[in-house]
């Protein structure tokens, strides 16, 4: 048996008269025990559809394979897909949503996501049940709001941080950085001593989440800045690169041509293209 909830625009079999990128169809849940399945032809699934595991386990029949879905995993359905689904095991619990539209199919395999269970982390229930509310809501901004909810729904099945412990220093060390990069004496060093790990470790928790160094994202920081300032200000160029924790001119010359293959002046001269 499965305890299934299903919240859906008032007519989900007719695409709306709106602009959107995509129209979000209906969300809901499944609390299904050991021995239910479902087989649904494709001719009735004319549009997307995302599922995340909340518990338990599941098995997916595609044309070409089977697939299993465990907590904490995400697979989709293209439009026309067969649905043949059934639970392995004594539970499985997922959360689902649709949406539908001209661009919808090519919407999400934009994403380059594999047709196979990923893993994608702890379910983002709060967001599927904002999408209720939306789907509710009917108002222009509320379907609006829905794409936008969507989307942010799609971003994390790519996956957040992969490890919980490396993402929270890596997370707060954003944060800090965010805040402090302008600082002269603001370095990885510093900050690795502020959220109490060594430094070798923080370089490697780094690497592994954002794919480059802290020190490469200090400077990040500091080159949008500078910019940022080059486009927008007539700041002397010494006083730009002091402003943005670089006091030394001449490498903050050199560091701007090799960015933009242009020196700051002539960075400032072209409107800033970059």
């Amino acid at each position: 048996m499965g305890k299934i909830r299903i919240i859906s625009r008032p007519d989900p079999n007719s695409v709306p008269d709106f602009p959107e990128p995509f129209h979000v169809r209906s969300v809901g849940c499944n609390e299904s025990d050991c021995g239910w399945s479902e087989s649904v032809s494709g001719r009735k699934k004319q549009f997307v559809q995302l599922f995340w595991t909340v518990k338990g386990c599941g098995r997916i029949t595609f044309p070409e394979c089977e697939i299993l879905t465990r907590e904490g995993e995400v697979f989709y359905h293209l439009p026309g897909e067969d649905h043949r689904h059934r639970t392995v095991g004594r539970q499985w619990h997922y959360r689902w949503f649709t949406f539908d539209g001209e661009y919808a199919a090519d919407f999400i395999s934009a994403y380059g996501y594999s047709r196979n269970s990923r893993y994608a982390g702890e379910c983002p229930v709060k967001l599927f049940l904002e999408l209720e509310l939306l789907l509710r809501e009917r108002t222009p901004y509320a379907r609006r709001h829905a794409v936008a909810v969507a989307a942010e729904i799609l971003a994390l099945a790519g996956g957040g941080f992969t490890d919980k412990n490396a993402g929270n220093v890596v997370r707060r060390f954003i944060e800090i950085a965010q805040d402090s990069a302008l600082e002269t004496r603001l370095s990885a060093s510093a900050l690795a001593k502020e959220l109490g790990v060594h430094r070798t470790t923080l370089n490697r928790l780094f690497l592994k989440e954002m794919g480059m160094t802290p020190g490469s994202y200090l400077l990040e920081l500091r080159i949008q800045h500078a910019l940022s300032l080059l486009r927008e200000t007539e700041l002397p160029i010494k006083a730009v690169a002091a402003e943005c924790g670089m006091p030394y001119a001449g490498y903050f010359c050199r560091l701007i041509r090799r960015i933009t293959g242009l020196t700051p002046g002539a960075y400032r001269k072209q409107g800033g293209v970059d």
